[in-house]
């Protein structure tokens, strides 16, 4: 208990007790006005931040990309070689594909849904007919003939297929071939443009920079007052706990205090009645030997749990 405390009257303690409430509402509306200034210099600062963190991917992307380009343009001349390796490779293929097509072209013209329905038909009729041995032996062969054939026919439709499509990679190779010298201008110049963004990306880091700087230093120096007004608040509402907790005490004294000269004249009373003669009740006797008003209201409790005890 602050010793400043000591000796102040209910309405010195009431005085000082509103003054320390408006005074921490003060500070708390002072510390609420810094709170907000630095969570938006804070979103600012983070604005600025996720800017150059930005900018810094794109910087990575970019560079990556480089690289990556300047290696293609020294590469260009050996994937050449090896690009004409693979087209003779796949022409050689080719050639030998479509022997093998022109002789699997006329089962190709095949129809696979009628080999299929006759399959089904025969299978059928093996199902719900009463054949002879002879017949059913001449349906089994015949099935055995079609799903061959049907085979076969499937087969020859993936080699043109095939074909087809070594076709459309050979052109695509020789189409590839005649761009490597248009490839390597456009990648030539797509490294100079890489380059001037790379320029103007570092000059834009270069500025945002100080100014993250700034914002850094100012958040750092109203948290610092926001720690200090916290302090303040602090203080006061220790302050504001220990004049309430005293005028607690200072209310409660007087209670006592008033409660005290009830209870002597009380037992001014009981012992005037004594003094004639007269019988007392046993509250009057528990009065009379009572030291203080809190004894006396212990005696009464627990001569009511006596009863209540033997009533149960």
């Amino acid at each position: 208990m602050s010793s400043e405390l000591m000796g102040l009257s209910e309405e010195e303690l009431l005085q000082r007790i509103t003054a320390l409430r408006e005074e921490i509402k003060r500070l708390k509306e002072q510390r609420y006005h810094l709170i907000e200034e630095v969570r938006s210099l804070r979103q600012k600062r983070r604005g600025l931040i996720e800017r150059v963190r930005q900018l810094r991917d794109e910087l990575r992307s970019l560079r990556e990309e480089r690289r990556q380009l300047v290696e293609e343009v020294r590469r260009l001349r050996q994937e050449r070689r090896e690009l004409l390796a693979k087209i003779n490779q796949a022409v050689v293929e080719l050639e030998k594909q479509r022997r093998i097509a022109a002789e699997l072209r006329p089962l190709a013209r095949k129809s696979i849904a009628a080999i299929r329905r006759r399959i089904e038909e025969l299978e059928w009729r093996q199902q719900t007919q009463i054949l002879t041995p002879e017949e059913e032996k001449e349906i089994i062969d015949e099935i055995a003939r079609l799903e061959e054939l049907l085979e076969k026919t499937l087969q020859s439709r993936q080699v043109l297929q095939e074909l087809a499509s070594k076709r459309a990679e050979l052109i695509a190779l020789r189409l590839k071939l005649r761009s490597y010298g248009q490839e390597i201008r456009s990648r030539s110049a797509a490294i100079s443009r890489i380059d001037e963004k790379i320029a103007s990306i570092r000059g834009e880091i270069e500025k945002l920079s100080p100014e993250i700087d700034q914002l850094t230093k100012r958040i750092e120096d109203l948290s610092a007052e926001i720690d200090k007004l916290s302090q303040e608040i602090a203080d006061r509402v220790t302050a504001l706990r220990e004049a309430l907790t005293q005028l607690q005490e200072l209310r409660m004294n007087r209670e006592k205090a008033r409660a005290l000269q009830v209870l002597r004249e009380r037992k001014k009373i009981v012992e005037e009645k004594l003094k004639r003669g007269e019988p007392l009740t046993i509250d009057e006797l528990k009065l009379l030997y009572a030291s203080s008003p809190e004894e006396l209201e212990e005696e009464g409790n627990a001569g009511e749990e006596e009863a209540a005890s033997a009533s149960s």
